[in-house]
């Protein structure tokens, strides 16, 4: 396990900034998930950690050594790549092992290291077999198993699970959990899915246009967003944004006008955006806040234990949730409350969290 230090990290291509003074400080065994959009500089990160990218300016430091000079092969770590970067034409057993006799290890150890991993992955059936063999998460094992025989002290993972289906992503997120569970390597990953990163982090780092927009563990960046893009950001459906007006007695929402305590630095007259989660809007037989709104709902999402219940309050479209076995009709106004002790203030200028 080794601590990553990322310190001033810039990224030039040309006279195109792509890194603008990246900070990351990731503790020996942590799971560290960079996630964004597509274009925000997560990939190019993990690349410059990798040493598959030169370091335009700052320093990444892996353990006790600045390793801006080092190829990657010296730089203890191994990476896990989105197409899995297999060789067809060696057995599974000889794509786990091509890199320990690349160093020259011996034979006995060689074969001790692939076969212990090889028992950890469940892929002792598949040994003989070639990748063209096997299923998208079969692939995604060996590659990660080519990856721990090498027992690095870091492993970094480029959306790794992009290419499967929703149902073996869902399972190798398990798999990937309890490997680092057992193993306590420390670890970079990156994903675009929001899922991912609340699901196997310890610690999350949001990125946006080649900067940090915030970093924590995913109950922090969940509960105690920073800024509108990480409240829209993270949640899955979304938090709900919408732009109010402040009233003497709460928010005026489109025609409706909610009751409810807003922070201080805010008057009456002043726009403001407010957030708030789909879990914290729900029909008034249900809900636990004070605030009330009749709204029309327009469509009800069926997902089994839960409903989506889509609404408008104004021009802003909105979502809340019910259980799965509650009935409601659609296209007709419904009592909904607002759970207002959980929502969000933001000043739409900077997009900033008043608190």
């Amino acid at each position: 396990m080794s601590r990553i230090e990322i310190s001033n990290l810039v990224k030039m291509y040309g006279s195109h900034q792509a890194l603008h003074g990246i900070d990351i400080s990731i503790q020996p065994g942590e799971f560290c998930v960079l996630v964004g959009p597509s274009g925000c500089g997560k990939s190019t990160t993990l690349r410059m950690v990798a040493g598959l990218e030169t370091i335009s300016g700052g320093t990444v430091s892996i353990g006790d050594r600045v390793v801006n000079g080092l190829r990657p092969k010296e730089r203890g770590i191994a990476m896990v790549f989105q197409n899995y970067a297999l060789y067809p034409s060696k057995t599974v057993y000889k794509n786990m092992a091509f890199s320990l006799q690349l160093s020259r290890m011996p034979k006995p150890e060689i074969d001790r290291r692939v076969r212990e991993v090889a028992e950890i992955l469940e892929l002792t059936p598949l040994l003989d077999r070639k990748p063209g063999a096997l299923s998208g998460g079969q692939r995604q094992r060996v590659a990660m198993g080519r990856a721990i025989v090498r027992d690095p002290e870091v492993f970094l993972f480029d959306e790794p699970l992009s290419n499967l289906d929703a149902k073996l992503r869902g399972l190798m997120r398990a798999e990937i959990k309890r490997l680092h569970q057992r193993l306590r390597n420390t670890i970079i990953y990156v994903t675009h899915d929001q899922v991912e990163a609340m699901t196997l982090a310890d610690r999350i780092v949001i990125m946006r246009d080649g900067k940090i927009e915030q970093q924590g563990t995913p109950d922090e960046i969940f509960h105690d967003p920073d800024t509108v893009f990480v409240a829209g950001f993270m949640g899955s459906p979304p938090m709900n944004l919408v732009d109010c007006m402040v009233t003497p007695t709460g928010l005026k929402l489109g025609d409706s006008e909610i009751a409810c305590a807003t922070p201080a630095r805010i008057r009456p007259g002043e726009r403001v955006i407010c957030g708030i989660r789909p879990d914290d809007i729900r029909p008034v037989s249900e809900s636990s806040g004070t605030a009330t709104a009749t709204l029309p709902v327009d469509l009800i999402e069926q997902l089994g234990t839960e409903k989506l219940i889509h609404f408008r309050a104004g021009s802003h479209e909105m979502i809340g949730k019910t259980g799965g076995r509650v009935d409601l009709a659609e296209n007709q106004p419904h009592a909904l409350g607002f759970d207002m002790a959980h929502a969000y203030f933001f000043d739409p200028e900077t997009g900033k969290r008043i608190r």
